[in-house]
């Protein structure tokens, strides 16, 4: 028999189909392959297992290491990014605050803090009972960054940074020294900021007004500009450029110089963009209301990459489709905002606009309301309280009205209190900036275009309105005025004076007789400056955007008198 015999034999047996019996050369053939094919023995296996088990137990500990240390990394990652957020979000919001209202002992750990900002809220700083920290209104709060381990405050005066005080009213520099807790196992991380208040700030001669360089962002079109602020060298800047479609820039402005440059701008609406309104949602999304397609309302969410400081849009909205002209926008809380505007002939409308959270990448609309049925051109919006809203507004006959709105944060239906006629000539474009929780001065276009101002009282309890006495604070012109807050009887007023040039003066309000008296104006635009809009930068410089000669975009940086501290 031959070998493919044999095979075919052994194959067989395996099959069943052939004897045991067979021949003995089969059988020895069959014994090499059935020994062959025997699997490891229990001493093989016992030492294979127990090599295994060496192997694993050096590299398990290497793994583990490699485990806790990329914990440890994502860890302080986290922190270091939660406390850029604080720190920056804390420099820009005390160093701008008008004056510190409550502040916690030197010694608690978890501290907090209570100012006045520049429109006369009251905002807190505090730890919550996750150890986050939270920020917000007093009694609207959220939370902000953390978690933290520690969140302590000392306070010291303008002359000596060496000894803390506790006097609320003498502060003028406040450090804060906060740990973030490492959510891996790697060493929590400690940080320090320290912001310099306003100190009451006037030269020998009054308070005067200069400007840094002009800077023009925009060489096509930049009319109807509107500022937000980003952060205290960025600024997030709306308006209606080339063809009159929705442009947006970040500007950048140099602290040291002054001079101002631009990022990538940004179309936000190709078809039409007119008079657009910002305000801030958190520190990288911004709520813009416009005059879209047809003098539709419509309103958008910005995203700006602070990274490289370009511009997104995350979704917009048409909130009215007979017309949206000339909006204007107040936040209510982190998602819901008053949006008032010249709505369908040209009468007064109000409705707010939900935003989703937490990504704040949707907006929709709740029942909108109509506050005047004859006329309600140009409103102007700020807060009295979480329900309640001041609305300056041209009215009927271009008179100057104002309404108190009411926000049910129930069902964020709108009602109205008893309209009334702060000027029974005329009260065009006017412009808001709240003085305490019941005073608000009201900078307009009066009779002959001249520039008037006003402080409005609202009795909190009926939510009526009355005014003090009207100043004149431009005899010449006073077109377009815009307003931001210097302190509490204070106000920088940028508007389009005689010749249509810029104009900038600081409007005191004696607190006493609520009348109003002026300083020297200074022209800070001689070839055109026409509707400006104002944010603050810090105690004494203001940015001022407008629409300059040819309707191009500008910017300038206004400073405000020379530092003196005074007792």
């Amino acid at each position: 028999m031959n070998y493919r015999d044999s095979k075919t034999r052994i194959n067989l047996l395996y099959a069943g189909r052939v004897s045991p019996h067979t021949g003995p050369g089969v059988q020895c053939a069959i014994r090499r392959t059935l020994y062959d094919q025997n699997g490891l023995t229990l001493v093989e296996m016992l030492i294979a297992l127990a090599i295994i088990g060496i192997v694993f137990a050096a590299i398990l500990p290497q793994f583990r290491a490699i485990m806790g240390s990329w914990d440890s990394k994502q860890g302080t990652a986290e922190a270091l990014q939660n406390s850029r957020v604080l720190i920056d979000h804390l420099n820009r919001n005390l160093s701008k605050a008008v004056q510190i209202t409550a502040v916690s002992d030197l010694s608690e750990v978890n501290g907090y803090i209570e100012f006045q900002d520049n429109d006369a809220n009251t905002l807190r700083y505090d730890v919550d009972a996750n150890s986050y920290v939270e920020f917000g209104l007093v009694g609207e709060l959220y939370e902000l960054a953390g978690p933290v381990s520690q969140f302590q405050f000392t306070c010291y005066d303008a002359c000596d940074l060496d000894t803390p005080i506790t006097t609320v009213a003498d502060i003028r520099c406040v450090k804060v020294e906060t740990t973030l807790t490492n959510t891996g196992p790697g060493q929590d991380k400690t940080f320090t900021a320290e912001a310099y208040l306003r100190t009451n700030l006037e030269d020998a001669n009054g308070w005067t007004i200069t400007k840094a360089t002009p800077f023009e962002f925009d060489i096509q079109k930049g009319k109807v500009p509107a500022l937000s602020q980003i952060d205290g060298m960025h600024y997030l800047c709306a308006y209606q450029g080339d063809h009159d479609e929705g442009w947006a820039v970040v500007l950048t402005v140099d602290t040291g110089s002054w001079f101002i440059t631009n990022e990538t701008p940004f179309v936000f609406d190709v078809k039409d963009g007119r008079t657009p309104a910002l305000t801030q949602i958190d520190s990288t999304h911004y709520l813009c209301a416009y005059e879209g397609e047809g003098s539709d309302g419509w309103v958008n969410i910005l995203r700006v990459d602070t990274g490289n400081w370009t511009i997104v849009e995350e979704d917009h909205f048409e909130f009215d489709q007979n017309k949206g002209r000339v909006p204007s926008l107040v936040k209510i809380d982190q998602s819901h905002y008053l949006c008032a505007y010249q709505g369908d002939g040209d009468n007064g409308w109000a409705v707010v606009l939900a935003i989703a959270e937490p990504l704040f990448d949707a907006i929709s609309m709740e029942t909108p309301f109509e506050f005047d049925t004859k006329d309600g051109r140009d409103p102007g919006l700020s807060r009295i309280d979480s329900t309640h809203y001041l609305c300056a507004y041209e009215g009927d006959g271009s008179d100057g009205w104002a309404v108190v709105l009411t926000v049910d944060t129930g069902n964020w239906t709108i009602t109205k209190g008893t309209p009334f006629e702060f000027d029974t000539q005329k009260g065009m474009v006017p412009a808001l900036s709240q003085i305490d929780s019941t005073h608000y001065l009201c900078a307009y276009q009066g009779d002959h275009d001249d520039g008037q101002a006003v402080v409005l009282t609202v009795d909190t309890g009926s939510w009526s309105i009355t005014k003090g006495t009207p100043f004149e604070f431009d005899t010449q012109k006073g077109k377009v005025p815009a307003l931001s807050r210097i302190d509490s009887t204070h106000y920088l007023c940028a508007y389009q004076g005689d010749g249509d040039d810029g104009w900038a003066v600081v409007l005191t309000v004696d607190t006493g007789s609520w009348s109003i008296t002026k300083e020297t104006p200074s022209e800070f635009e001689t070839q055109k400056g026409e509707v400006s809009a104002l944010s603050q930068i810090d105690s004494t410089h203001y940015l001022c955007a407008y629409q300059g000669d040819k309707d191009d975009g500008w910017a300038v940086v206004l400073s405000i008198g020379e530092p003196l501290i005074r007792p």
